[in-house]
């Protein structure tokens, strides 16, 4: 048998918002596989991140209080912004050639009743 799968590299450019740092990066990263399927028709047998850089990391502050004076809090959001860069091991579809088989089809039924019918015409 000869190989099929190519391992390729690719960055992959992934945000993500949270109420929590880890929030933020898990929403981040958990994107990556999306956006390489998105991109590829070819089958993918792994995604695996070799590289993380961090393009940006904000965090938005705000007062939030009850009914408008009571209780107030300080809450926060995080966002981040994030280059990726995957190893993709994948089976390219355009290098794999398929043998075709003509088949009978194995839903249908066989309708036989025609041909008596014919026969019968044809001998009277």
């Amino acid at each position: 048998m000869e190989q099929v799968t190519i391992k390729k590299r690719q960055v992959i450019q992934v945000e993500g918002t949270g109420k929590e740092k880890n929030l933020a990066f898990a929403n981040a990263l958990n994107q990556i596989h999306n956006r390489v399927l998105k991109e590829r028709e070819d089958v993918i047998v792994r995604i695996e991140p070799l590289d993380i850089q961090i393009i940006t990391a904000e965090q938005e502050t705000y007062t939030e209080r009850f009914f408008f004076f009571f209780f107030p809090r300080a809450r926060a959001d995080y966002r981040v912004m994030l280059d990726v860069e995957v190893e993709i091991t994948l089976i390219e579809m355009d290098t794999i050639t398929f043998v075709e088989k003509k088949v009978a089809d194995p839903n249908g039924l066989p309708i036989s009743f025609g041909k008596r019918q014919r026969m019968h015409k044809e001998a009277n």
